[in-house]
């Protein structure tokens, strides 16, 4: 057995998707991340029998898992696949384009030239505007049966005949070859839970919980506690500080479902977002809850630790992280590991990028330098994160990455890959804190959940149901009635994390408005089950209009260079600015190639520039299409390969001019003269920019509408 620790800790969630009170599930996502990720995780330890991870399983993941195994749950995506392909009609049509791409499209659409190629012609209808009849019945089908098929983790599909002879036709599916690949997503989803049991039994893995619903607990126990990061950050008016009953709730309730499912209570738990607070130290005792994780920084703004890091990014005294703390309050309060954030996020956002083998030995490597560098005790490092997003973004959902990284580790002579418990049983907590900062893995804050305008307004639509709940339909833990019960319910569903995470500026997805009714739905449903009138507000969306501006517009004219290069700071001074993603880099969702769009006015020209691209391996594969649109149609094409070109379509498709002013080297500089994109009318004039690969949209800027192309005041 080696000297150094190293202890996994995937995470696995999704946000509860299903509207209680008529069934509906909006979202398809708990379902095809658990024949892809949730199976495959499992599968890829049972090739390493002799790694040992900690799996989280949030309870309202499992129980939207045990609906689709029980076969008692179908979300839209799913019932429309369901439905023979010559009975869709218009509308069913329209949410197949809107919602049966949504995933990566380098991994889970371009491998399937099929799939690509539905992909390429649904852009094509959706840039312009054809009706959805260019699709014939064949293809409305193998696009139903691709939605699904191209999910299924490859282990999966390796060892069943059938999802492997469907990959190999790749065409021309059948309605019974639908429903055979339809009869395996429903075997594979029966199996995910019992295999989880399987492990946890045999040793290999441990299994732990969540609050029930993925709510930011030290939020329920006490919002006061918020001020402690952010001291200035406003707090919702009508906040029902009595949330504190049902945190209690939201964790006896986790605790014996996992229990009931798994055959024993958890150890340990992840809080949702590693958010903590000095009030959970009584509340998971109560509930025998032996240790929980956050993040490092949550340590270094409880203590005087140094968590200073080497030009890599390694720790340079990585024995003060690297080790369990006791929570305040005494012997008896649980232990909390903090997970190396640069090392988990390494694998979360950064391993993706380049060749997977090359990640796994350069986390190895990483590993092996860090042991050198501790004293005393075995030490251990937390890797904590995502066990199904991040594999989104790997070729072959992360399968070459994990083993190439279990292979390593299975013959390391230093590291130990180790459960969180059994570590903890043999190097009890050395050190107790002497305070615990109340935050959360991003930012050491809770400002992602309460520090926006929507989410106040939407703890204060919470506060106010709970109120209406409380008065019709007694406490949390006893409710009077079954209506009652459901009530609580939905209101538990609405403290959850994830309906703050979509409010506010900080993140956006393509189902916003979605997430935001949904929650709306949840409260309007609790007012529904106590007999009472649900107020107005639940009617208007919690989030306000902004979130469609997502650029800004120039303060005057530029005066560009084009040579590929930043030539003077002020070139670019006026211009106007479009992020290539909105929010934080770590929490996208989809590729980002392009950083940022710039745009401005120089005469008679429009000058625009692409950031991000220099630093982009795949730029060889990718073209940039800037569409116009005005008086008339343009559409500029531009390959950024040394030396780039560019070439001006119109509506037809057909070549208008080849555009010389264009370079690449830093960045990518291109001047076109506006009358050519425009004709004799400027005013109106928009556009929006397509990251191509292979012909499919890879990202595109803005996310949602088009940039106004506006003369600056005094031009």
């Amino acid at each position: 057995m080696g000297s150094f620790n190293l202890a996994f800790l995937w995470h696995q969630h999704q946000p509860f998707y299903r509207d209680l009170r008529t069934g509906r599930c909006i979202l398809p996502w708990a379902r095809l991340h658990a024949i892809k990720d949730y199976i495959g995780m499992l599968l890829v330890l049972e090739e390493f029998p002799d790694i040992r991870a900690t799996i989280n399983l949030v309870p309202s993941l499992l129980v939207q898992i045990s609906d689709y195994a029980a076969n008692q749950v179908q979300d839209d995506a799913l019932r429309i696949t369901r439905k023979p392909a010559d009975g869709l009609d218009e509308s069913d049509a329209e949410y197949i384009l809107e919602h049966f791409f949504l995933g990566n499209a380098e991994r889970l659409i371009r491998p399937h030239p099929r799939y690509a190629e539905l992909a390429a012609r649904r852009d094509e209808i959706r840039r312009k505007a054809v009706r959805t009849t260019h699709f014939s019945v064949a293809d409305w089908r193998d696009i139903q049966v691709w939605a699904t098929l191209a999910w299924f983790h490859p282990l999966v599909v390796e060892r069943d005949p059938v999802l492997s002879e469907l990959r190999k036709k790749g065409r021309d599916f059948t309605e019974q070859d639908k429903a055979a690949m339809l009869d395996r997503q429903q075997a594979v989803i029966a199996d995910v839970i019992p295999r989880h049991r399987r492990l946890a039994e045999a040793g290999q893995i441990e299994l732990t919980t969540t609050p029930f619903y993925h709510p930011i607990l030290p939020l329920l126990c006490n919002m006061e506690c918020a001020r402690l990061a952010l001291p200035d950050v406003p707090l919702p008016a009508r906040r029902a500080d009595y949330f504190s009953a049902d945190a209690e709730v939201q964790v006896a309730r986790a605790v014996e479902y996992h229990a009931r499912l798994f055959g024993a209570p958890p150890a340990g738990t992840w809080p949702a977002e590693g958010s903590v607070s000095e009030d959970l130290g009584p509340l998971l005792r109560r509930h025998r809850i032996r240790w929980i994780a956050s993040d490092e920084i949550v340590l270094s703004r409880s203590t005087a630790v140094n968590l200073k890091r080497d030009g890599y990014g390694n720790l340079e005294c990585p024995d003060d992280l690297y080790q369990p703390y006791r929570m305040p309050g005494g012997a008896d309060m649980p232990a909390i590991f903090f997970r190396d954030h640069h090392l988990s996020d390494l694998i979360g956002f950064a391993y993706h990028h380049g060749d997977p083998r090359a990640g796994a030995r350069d986390l190895v490597a990483r590993l092996h330098t860090l042991a050198s560098r501790c004293t005393g005790a075995p030490r251990v490092v937390p890797i904590i994160l995502d066990g199904e997003n991040p594999w989104d973004h790997y070729e072959l959902a992360g399968l070459t990455f994990l083993r190439e990284l279990y292979t390593l580790l299975a013959n390391d002579k230093i590291i130990s890959t180790v459960r969180m418990t059994d570590y903890l049983d043999a190097h009890p907590p050395e050190r107790s804190l002497p305070r615990l900062h109340a935050g959360s893995w991003i930012d050491g804050t809770f400002r992602i959940w309460i520090g926006h305008e929507d989410d106040r307004k939407a703890w204060e639509l919470v506060a106010a149901a709970r109120e209406v709940v409380a008065a019709h339909g007694g406490p949390p833990s006893a409710p009077a009635t079954e209506d009652a019960r459901r009530a609580w319910e939905e209101i538990f569903i609405a403290e959850g994390s994830d309906w703050f995470w979509w409010f506010g500026e900080e993140h956006h997805s393509e189902q916003d408005d979605l997430f935001d009714e949904l929650f709306r739905t949840h409260l309007a449903n609790a007012y529904h089950y106590v007999g009472q009138p649900a107020p107005a507000a639940l009617a208007k969306p919690v989030s306000r209009p902004y979130k469609a501006v997502q650029w800004s517009e120039p303060r005057g004219p530029v005066t560009v260079t084009v040579d590929g290069c930043v030539t003077a700071l002020e070139e670019w001074a006026n211009s106007g600015r479009c992020p290539g993603a909105v929010g934080g880099a770590m929490h996208q969702a989809a590729n980002v190639f392009v950083g940022e769009i710039r745009f401005g006015i120089m005469g008679d020209m429009l000058c625009l520039r692409a950031d991000g691209l220099g630093g982009t391996s795949e730029i060889a594969d990718l073209e940039l299409a800037f569409n116009f649109h005005g008086s008339i149609a343009r559409r500029l094409i531009v390959r950024p390969v040394n030396p780039p070109c560019a070439t001006l379509l119109d509506e037809t498709g057909a070549e208008i001019a080849r555009i010389e002013t264009v370079a690449m080297c830093d960045i990518l500089e291109i001047a076109c003269s506006l009358p050519l994109l425009a004709g004799e009318r400027t005013d109106g004039l928009e556009f929006f920019v397509e990251v191509l690969r292979a012909g499919s949209t890879a990202q595109r800027i803005p996310r949602e509408g088009a940039i106004p192309v506006r003369r600056p005041p005094g031009h």
